[in-house]
């Protein structure tokens, strides 16, 4: 029976970044790329890694994003067309031990007052094999920018070592989770804990939560050029961790299929 999905390759690790630039490492990596043109409206790249089908998929910024994103994953694994889903991108550092380039795989998600979310066991195992660090990301409704905000974030959080901050992961890895399809989250650490972040950064929301976005990041760097330096340092720097990431991530396409047990939420 034909469906929405077929244009996607059966049985694919999917690759799921916020921003294209987070994901451009691990294009680069793909052989016989194809764009999909997805009933959702994601901006889907097929292709393979070895002989292993993947796909590429940019969600956009913030949970409402990442939650249709990973609904979509939902239904493409019950189509058989979805092994695994492996979130990349850049984080910031919460606990005061993680260093601008530091890799974490996340054992778990939470969000502020809300349960945590075990992830896959088999595929933490797999990254921190290859020099990522295990830990606890945290999902935020907007740029942690402050150093003071952070601190904070991390004592809400519970303290856990190696802790990074980000702004999709638990609503992905809660749907995920609930559907029973496997799920790990990669990210590299752009900025640390006692860094101050440009302060045009400091007021950009998910679009859910009634931010303004990268808008608001264009208006500024409009108005104020020399934000297009800051931030194009920001961009380079994470560009080369991003390119460190892409080859663990594309590691995580070999493993088995068999599920590894977790702990339910």
């Amino acid at each position: 029976m034909t469906t929405a999905y077929d244009q996607y390759p059966a049985d694919a690790t999917v690759y799921l970044a916020a921003m294209r630039f987070e994901a451009t490492a691990i294009l680069r990596l793909l052989d016989r790329k194809r764009r999909v043109r997805d009933p959702e409206g994601l901006r889907v790249v097929a292709g393979s890694l070895g002989r292993r089908p993947v796909v590429v998929a940019i969600s956009g910024i913030g949970a409402q994003a990442a939650r249709r994103a990973a609904e979509t994953c939902v239904r493409l694994a019950g189509c058989g067309r979805c092994r695994r889903v492996v979130w990349i991108g850049i984080a910031g550092g919460l606990s005061p031990d993680l260093q601008v380039g530091d890799l974490v795989v996340a054992r778990s998600a939470l969000a502020p007052d809300r349960p945590p979310v075990d992830l896959d066991d088999a595929l933490v195992a797999a990254a921190t094999a290859r020099n990522c660090r295990a830990g606890v990301v945290v999902t935020a409704p907007r740029v942690v920018a402050g150093a003071d905000a952070r601190a904070a974030l991390w004592r809400r959080a519970g303290s856990p070592a190696v802790t990074a901050v980000d702004m999709e992961s638990w609503p992905a890895a809660q749907v995920l989770h609930a559907a029973g399809v496997r799920f790990a989250v990669l990210r590299a650490v752009s900025d640390t804990a006692a860094q101050e972040l440009p302060g045009f950064l400091q007021h950009v929301d998910a679009p859910e939560a009634g931010g303004t976005g990268r808008g608001h990041i264009v208006r500024a760097a409009v108005l104020r050029p020399a934000n297009w330096v800051a931030l194009g340092a920001f961009r380079l720097r994470a560009g080369r961790h991003v390119r460190r990431l892409a080859a663990v991530a594309a590691a995580l396409s070999r493993q088995p299929a068999t599920a590894s047990s977790a702990s339910e939420p």
